[in-house]
């Protein structure tokens, strides 16, 4: 059997979920999209680091994020349709974030002042992914609003930035290279 991408019917921007139709400019299509769009640029940053050896332990890590957010998608898509999710982000995910967090806070220097992306492209990837999910993270808060979200999704996404960010600086710790601070003149 073939695989669909279409139906030939057009949906005239409404999607059918469960058994509801929604609208495709509903909050929950925008969160939803965002996960998707951030899943995709870490795979994305994972091509820049895969196949250094320096950085096969990063690679690693970005594949988790990407796993852990199919469950992040998966669980709002459930619980959108009415569904009880069958996986979703729990607190060992969090903890999965922060543990990554503190392995290389650990090995690199303390932050002491900002610091501006553009040194290196793998952490410049990383660090628009960082973005991304700050992004997301704000979807997310707008879309709690209107619809139930756990606590523990919406302190992954913020963990996830972290995470985004501390391996940002870590690629760059790893791969030498000095980071630039903003002057402010």
């Amino acid at each position: 059997m073939r695989t669909k991408f279409y139906t030939k019917k057009g949906d005239k921007g409404s999607t059918l979920l469960g058994k509801k139709k929604i609208s495709k400019d509903n909050p929950f299509f925008y969160l939803l999209g965002g996960l998707d769009e951030l899943n995709s640029w870490i795979g994305f940053c994972r091509t820049g680091v895969k196949n250094k050896s320096k950085l096969k332990d990063i690679a690693v890590w970005l594949f988790d994020i990407q796993e852990m957010l199919f469950i992040a998608q998966a669980e709002l898509a459930s619980v959108r349709s009415g569904f009880k999710p069958k996986v979703k982000i729990t607190l060992e995910k969090i903890e999965k974030l922060e543990e990554i967090v503190l392995k290389i806070d650990k090995k690199i220097p303390p932050i002491t002042k900002f610091v501006i992306s553009g040194e290196g492209e793998e952490s410049s990837r990383i660090d628009v992914g960082r973005a991304m999910a700050r992004h997301v993270e704000r979807l997310a808060k707008n879309y709690a609003g209107q619809e139930k979200i756990s606590l523990e999704f919406l302190q992954f996404l913020n963990r996830l930035s972290s995470a985004l960010f501390a391996l940002a600086r870590y690629v760059n710790w790893k791969l030498k290279i000095k980071e630039k601070h903003p002057r402010y003149r």
